[in-house]
């Protein structure tokens, strides 16, 4: 089986794997669906505010705050209302020294091999860190879009920049996954990936539960606390996205995106649809209509 929940996107160059993104959102419609990747993710809302799902654990992110996804997490992203927030996406190889030091021994040998692990995000105590980290995160989207002469470098200090800050201020903790863990993870990892796969058709609890070796009510209660959300809700959700996307990109029916993505039922389609999305599949066709013309 392949892997679509791992996103096999090209963040930047094979000789300068970084990548800075932005999303402006004015109707609140973002969201991307939990998947993992390699990279590091570091984000932060410049107005609005935006969640974020890693490994289950909602966070809401408001203006200037900062969210930090290490390699291997499982997480999604959704507006809630107007919002615009970066993302910056790179390989932690970047990080790494050829000349094998003391800083690279103590610090980025263990960031970088995923040993030690950023915060997820910062509490109120720390808040006044998080206000010296933000300045490097800008200064890393501006030097980006510009891309000036001798760019990486500069992109590689700021980096740096925030790893040295939270490095003395001991704010990495040590990765102690249990291989029970890891392969509870790689479970979830087996059933995400499999949703995605067979959205557009009928999929049962049972058929889910067995890709874990659990029984069907052990694995919504294990499910839920991996995601924050049930296996109904995910799959609901993602057949959802697939759907505005199809009433985005086409001239398709309403009805027909509906049985395409899996819904077998139009009422409870367009119940959900709205649940998700604030709108109706009609009026998200109409608003998606406005902004393009």
């Amino acid at each position: 089986m392949s892997n679509p929940f791992h996103e096999n996107t090209v963040h930047g160059t094979p000789v300068f794997p970084l990548q800075v993104y932005f999303q402006h959102d004015n109707e609140g419609f973002y969201f991307v669906p939990q998947h993992w990747h390699e990279e590091f993710e570091w984000v932060y809302v410049e107005h609005g505010s935006v969640n974020i799902t890693v490994h289950g654990k909602q966070y809401s992110l408001t203006e200037n705050e900062i969210c930090f996804i290490n390699s291997g997490e499982l997480h999604e992203i959704k507006s809630t209302g107007s919002s615009l927030h970066h993302a910056i996406v790179f390989q932690p190889k970047i990080l790494d020294f050829e000349f094998y030091d003391l800083c690279q021994h103590s610090i980025v040998q263990p960031v970088t091999g995923n040993k030690m692990l950023f915060p997820t995000v910062f509490s109120d105590a720390q808040s006044g860190l998080q206000r010296e980290i933000l300045p490097y995160l800008k200064e890393t989207v501006k030097i980006y879009h510009s891309n000036p002469s001798g760019g990486a470098l500069s992109l590689k200090l700021q980096l740096l920049h925030v790893i040295d800050i939270l490095s003395r201020n001991k704010c990495f903790s040590q990765n102690i996954s249990t291989s029970t863990q890891e392969d509870s993870i790689s479970k979830l990892k087996k059933v995400i990936g499999y949703i995605k796969e067979n959205y557009e058709n009928k999929i049962t609890l049972e058929e889910l539960a067995k890709i874990c070796y659990m029984s069907p009510n052990y694995f919504c209660n294990y499910f839920h606390k991996e995601t924050g959300k049930t296996p109904i809700v995910f799959i609901n959700e993602y057949r959802i996205q697939k759907a505005s996307k199809l009433l985005s990109q086409s001239d398709i029916s309403i009805s027909e995106a509906a049985v395409k993505v899996g819904f077998d039922n139009f009422s409870y389609f367009i119940r959900k649809f709205k649940e998700y999305k604030g709108v109706t599949p009609k009026q998200y066709k109409e608003l998606v209509k406005a902004i393009k013309t």
